[in-house]
């Protein structure tokens, strides 16, 4: 095998994968951007700031991730010298990938402090963003600054685990205290709906947070298996477009727990009662049973942090 040959199977072969990876998450996302804008026309506005400038910046990232293997691979084809060293268009990508995550996290922690008004758990998540997204751009800007690649991995190693060890931290945190509120909600609820729109958002919160997790951690054992490759990157190239996707998901999948809801019927009681969706905060529940009202008030979900939920013992149809 040549050294050419040699380098680009160290050096290029992760990030390329990722790319391919990538650009295919890249098309979920713009049809999850095109889903979002047809069928929640009257979503507030900054929604829809929120979901384009998202696919702005998952658009300037898949095109710098292209760029960035055109200008390796082709322009530069068998350029040893080349090959060997980072460039700014390759630290923009990543840079680019780190705000997009950072976004995305700070979305679903507000979504965890609407939920859940724990102050001390939105304190930390949010350390641990900010902790995770600093070190990681120190580590991306400290790759320029090296002569190669083999210095860059020998001198910031230890920066380059920190970040996959706190991005595996927030990961599963964020998740798993979505997940027990959620568990808590549906053990005071009391209602079959509303334990059924829960178990929904269980789901969701849970599959979303384990995908990233991981990810996440296949990126460490790229890093501590291949200490002299930068095959770590791939993985990290496939989390951003994850990240963005749970958000756009998190946001389409709301008519989809609506008509589940409504079309639940209790097995015991038979009672069927419909879901409205609106824009205040809160999520109520109000029952009738033996000419007696119960108010049962559930706090917002992961899904539905703008929206209300209310029993009213009517039949209209959900809106958004």
């Amino acid at each position: 095998m040549s050294l050419e040959s040699a380098l680009a199977i160290s050096l290029a072969r992760g990030p390329l994968v990722g790319t391919f990876l990538g650009l295919i998450l890249y098309g979920v996302t713009c049809l999850q951007a095109f889903f979002y804008f047809q069928t929640y026309e009257d979503d507030r506005k900054v929604l829809k700031i929120t979901v384009a400038l998202l696919l702005a910046f998952e658009t300037i990232h898949a095109a710098l991730s292209m760029w960035v293997m055109d200008d390796y691979l082709i322009v530069h084809y068998a350029d040893v010298s080349a090959l060997q060293s980072a460039n700014w268009p390759s630290t923009s990508t990543y840079i680019i990938g780190l705000a997009i995550d950072f976004f995305v996290y700070l979305y679903f922690t507000w979504r965890i402090w609407s939920f859940t008004e724990n102050m001390y758990i939105v304190i930390f998540m949010s350390s641990i963003s900010i902790s995770r997204t600093v070190v990681s751009i120190i580590a991306c800007v400290s790759s320029v600054m090296n002569d190669t690649w083999t210095s860059y991995l020998k001198h910031t190693r230890s920066l380059i685990l920190t970040g996959n060890a706190l991005f595996i931290v927030g990961d599963t945190l964020s998740a798993s205290v979505m997940a027990y509120y959620l568990n808590k909600s549906k053990r005071q609820s009391g209602m079959y709906r509303t334990d059924l729109l829960i178990n929904r958002l269980l789901i969701f919160a849970v599959a979303t947070g384990g995908l990233t997790s991981l990810v996440d951690i296949i990126a460490l054992i790229f890093t501590l298996t291949q200490p002299q490759s930068i095959a770590f990157m791939g993985p990290i190239l496939v989390q951003t477009r994850l990240y963005a996707n749970s958000l756009l998901t998190s946001l389409n999948i709301r008519n989809a727990n609506a008509r589940a809801y409504n079309a639940a019927t209790d097995p015991q009681s038979g009672i069927d009662i419909e879901l409205q969706f609106a824009r205040p905060p809160d999520i109520s529940a109000t029952s009738q049973a033996g000419g007696r009202q119960s108010a049962i008030g559930i706090r917002k979900s992961t899904a539905e942090s703008w929206h209300t939920a209310q029993d009213s013992g009517t039949s209209s149809q959900p809106y958004v």
